[in-house]
């Protein structure tokens, strides 16, 4: 397998100057498109490296041995990655992303979403709607059924997403089915009918992107002082280093009331583990872990176990008094990964089960497709060994989005803290 990875960094820009003079060179044609070598790229990619290959619904083995024989009739290096993406979809897990992207593809859920729903009794119900979105200020309400999307049924708008009929889908998949197709196609406007056959409502619904690309123009937070408590809330900033000292800038303002309220809720895109470090590191007065990594690949592949740990250190200032970090359907991989932190070192938590990114991600680029991979290559788990995605806050509450100026799972965390 040869592997560019981490694509994002390497791609290269060469310009030549000859004093005028312009070298013109043939170029030979390219070889035809060979699929198979394509898929046996690909498939090692993912038996080798993906630290998730076989988990409670979703039998990775089964997957690639359904959509490689597909994979390999194709033509085209772009038909041979619309099958990756359909592949992708049976996993089950939001992290796992085939590119490049274009305007046919689904919205990259949870970055650009603002739907949570999932299948209860037979029925797709509407679980919660993020705030400031587009379905929240039409009027979309968590508890409604869903009874089409774009035209379809929500079973057969899963269907169109996975690739396979829904009788072959575990229940993980078809949750995780439902909420790429309320995400939409990338920049597409979605149509959306809710209620039931007797007493339905239609939603004419804008693209999730525009509303993701809205909250990139936001500060990296915000801060709210009360008497008795603050509020500092994320921004989908944890991907930003700059967040570092914006947020021991927010602290400083802070750090005399006796509640602090971190709200991680609005940080879909993730981040990266410098920053929750960054923020970690306040909360502390010593070294502590705060997350485990497993990599599944270097066993496979060499017989060699690895497992390592994450540790947070003292940064100044430190805050004394009493947290509580909030995160929900809408807080990505390394907001995930702080909420873990704050658990290992003793901070209370509240919201939803969070969006079950798997693993810590790498970017990788396929020679033989030019498909570019995201991929969980690392296995996460708090301190205790429990699985990262598996975490549910100590203040559970599904319905934790704040809608107008209502926010029931802040107000239960202060009451909470008092």
């Amino acid at each position: 397998m040869n592997l560019v990875r981490r694509w994002t960094s390497v791609l290269l820009a060469c310009s030549i100057s000859c004093s005028g003079w312009a070298t013109v060179t043939s170029v030979a044609d390219p070889a035809p498109f060979n699929a198979g070598a394509a898929w046996r790229e690909f498939d090692e990619l993912v038996r080798f490296r993906y630290g998730y290959l076989q988990r409670p619904g979703v039998d990775g083995d089964a997957i690639l041995r359904h959509f490689g024989s597909i994979a390999k009739a194709t033509k085209t290096p772009a038909q041979f990655i619309d099958v990756l993406q359909l592949l992708a979809h049976n996993f089950a897990d939001p992290h796992f992303i085939v590119g490049p992207l274009d305007d046919d593809d689904y919205a990259v859920f949870p970055t650009s979403s603002d739907l949570y729903a999932e299948r209860i009794a037979g029925d797709f119900r509407v679980i919660d709607v993020r705030r400031g979105s587009d379905a929240e200020l039409r009027g979309v309400q968590p508890g409604e059924r869903i009874i089409s999307i774009d035209g379809h049924s929500a079973e057969a708008a899963i269907e169109i997403a996975l690739g396979r009929q829904l009788t072959d889908l575990s229940a993980q998949q078809i949750n995780a089915g439902i909420n790429l197709v309320l995400a939409g196609r990338r920049h597409q406007r979605r149509q959306l009918t809710v209620g039931t056959p007797a007493a339905m409502r239609q939603f004419d619904l804008a693209p999730t992107n525009a509303f993701a690309d809205s909250v990139g123009k936001r500060p990296a937070l915000t801060v709210e002082q009360h008497n008795r408590f603050a509020v500092i809330r994320m921004e989908n900033s944890l991907g930003n280093n700059d967040t570092i000292t914006a947020f021991a800038s927010a602290l400083q303002k802070v750090k005399t009331s006796p509640i602090l309220v971190i709200d991680l809720r609005n940080t879909p895109s993730g981040g990266n583990t410098t920053v929750a470090r960054g923020i970690l590191g306040h909360f502390v007065d010593r070294e502590l872990p705060y997350q485990v990594h497993v990599v599944p690949g270097e066993e496979r592949q060499f017989g060699v176990p690895r497992k390592f740990v994450e540790y947070v250190l003292p940064i100044a200032p430190h805050y004394t008094g009493k947290v509580m970090v909030l995160g929900g359907h809408w807080t990505g991989s390394m907001g995930e990964g702080l909420m873990i932190g704050f658990k290992a070192i003793g901070v209370h938590t509240g919201g939803s089960r969070l969006a079950h990114l798997l693993g810590a991600l790498f970017n990788e680029r396929l020679e033989q497709s030019g498909a570019r991979v995201d991929l969980g290559e690392e296995q996460l788990f708090d301190v205790r060994g429990r699985p990262r995605e598996e975490f549910i806050p100590d203040l559970h509450m599904e319905r934790e989005e704040a809608h107008g100026v209502i926010d029931p799972l802040l107000n239960r965390a202060i009451s909470s803290l008092q």
